[in-house]
């Protein structure tokens, strides 16, 4: 199978194998691969992730975590302002 040519399809079956934890040359023996064309696979998939869901992505992670934000800045000043009422009064 030295000169087998493989669709994008399958490539990217085999990259996602190995992005789910599963050994590189398990998947490679497996699939009957050479293990050094599954590693150039793996490496020129995710060294070029689709520009627009990428950016997507991290538009949406980025919206999420900004909320995130708020909500704690929020519950923070929340918590200060106990703290500070419940330390002011003394007991006497």
């Amino acid at each position: 199978m030295s000169n087998q040519q493989y669709d994008e399809a399958f490539k990217r079956s085999a990259v996602q194998l190995v992005e789910s934890g599963q050994r590189g040359a398990q998947v490679a023996r497996d699939l009957g691969v050479p293990a050094n064309q599954l590693y150039a696979w793996c490496k020129r998939y995710r060294a070029a992730p689709s520009a627009h869901g990428n950016a997507a992505h991290n538009q949406d992670e980025t919206t999420r975590l900004r909320k995130e934000l708020e909500q704690t800045r929020m519950e923070l000043d929340i918590l200060k302002k106990q703290c500070l009422s419940s330390h002011g009064r003394r007991r006497e």
